[in-house]
């Protein structure tokens, strides 16, 4: 039996009100790609993946907001009443940073009162990030529960400016991009003893998690232009992915369900590549491969914590096409995070 369960998980997703909506749907290949309210900057609409349930006019915070409300409440409801704690990611370099992080606690301590409430910009790797401090809390019966999540939209006018001007805006003229999208999804951990003992079902256990850093020496070096390393060296991916799977390695398992965070950007793509192959001793035959961000836009901070509550339905509506699954997600500034997930009591 794992330590670290997931007993609770909640979404909201381009293609799903709920975490069943959007497991079921994702399953079944259902793309939510397009025509936004959203303009470039010749003014033509721009094609992304966006909830069409929120007001159009909603952008910045209060979008943010408006995304996280359903699915944490939807996430809570498996341990309400208990002592928790929540964590929520959002992803780096966000305009609306300050506004965001306010907005996210008064949200969670409003649905939970007395919760301690932290609010990260980690980004995609936030959920993995969180998981040593998550585990702490637990350990020292700070809480009883943790609620980690992740927040992420493209639906804001300086949002598509920004991955513009960066080259990153999806179109059919440019399609080594990101295609921009929006979700919310949160998971309920808790030490599996503790579930158990006071009854509450346990969704998956987490089996092991990696996080590194590719290293980044300027303009001027070696590496090229930008000043990262190629994009098939994938150091970090490949360290974040064996940390993940040490116990794998150790067991002579193998996990056959595969979760990318990945859109249509070349490099990531490459990079991918690079660390699957390098992986290729803890893969199942036959394995399973889903970038989901592909049909539904990007994930951002939402990557890890959507992989981990559509992982969850799966097994328990009986879908998953393996009891194992890693997930993998990176943020722009080169930081790297894998997390490895099993069938609960598996």
């Amino acid at each position: 039996m794992s330590e670290l369960s997931i007993v609770g998980v909640g979404a909201r997703t381009a293609v799903g009100l709920n975490a069943l909506q959007t497991g079921f749907l994702l399953r079944a290949g259902f793309p939510a790609m397009t025509e936004s309210p959203l303009a470039d900057a010749a003014g033509e609409p721009v094609t992304m993946a966006f909830v069409p349930t929120l007001d159009g006019r909603l952008t910045g915070a209060k979008r943010l907001l408006a995304l996280a409300r359903h699915p944490f409440i939807e996430a809570m409801e498996a341990v309400r009443g208990m002592p928790a704690e929540v964590m929520i990611g959002i992803d780096e370099g966000l305009a609306c940073e300050a506004d965001a992080r306010l907005g996210l606690a008064a949200l969670a301590e409003e649905l939970l009162p007395g919760a301690k409430v932290t609010v990260s910009a980690r980004g995609e790797t936030g959920l993995v990030a969180a998981l040593p401090a998550a585990v702490r809390a637990l350990e020292l019966r700070q809480a009883d529960a943790v609620i980690l999540g992740g927040v992420h939209s493209d639906h804001d006018p300086g949002q598509i400016a920004s991955l513009e001007s960066r080259g990153h805006l999806f179109s059919r003229e440019n399609l080594d991009s990101r295609i921009p999208g929006e979700a919310a999804a949160f998971v309920v951990l808790m030490r599996a003893v503790e579930a158990s003992g006071k009854k509450v079902a346990r969704l998956c256990d987490v089996r092991g998690h990696g996080l590194a850093r590719e290293e980044v020496r300027g303009a001027a070096s070696a590496q090229g232009e930008t000043g990262e390393p190629p994009a098939m060296a994938a150091t970090a991916l490949s360290s974040a992915i064996r940390a993940a799977t040490e116990g794998l390695r150790r067991e002579g398992a193998a996990a056959g369900w595969l979760w990318t965070d990945l859109t249509t950007e070349t490099r990531r793509i490459h990079e991918w590549g690079a660390a699957f192959v390098r992986a290729q001793d803890v893969l199942a035959r036959p394995y399973f491969v889903d970038s989901p961000a592909q049909r539904i836009g990007y994930l951002g901070a939402a990557a890890l914590p959507l992989f981990a509550a559509t992982a969850c339905v799966a097994w328990r509506h009986g879908y998953a096409v393996s009891d194992t699954a890693l997930g993998i997600a990176g943020t722009d500034s080169g930081e790297r995070a894998a997390l490895l997930l099993g069938r609960a009591g598996g």
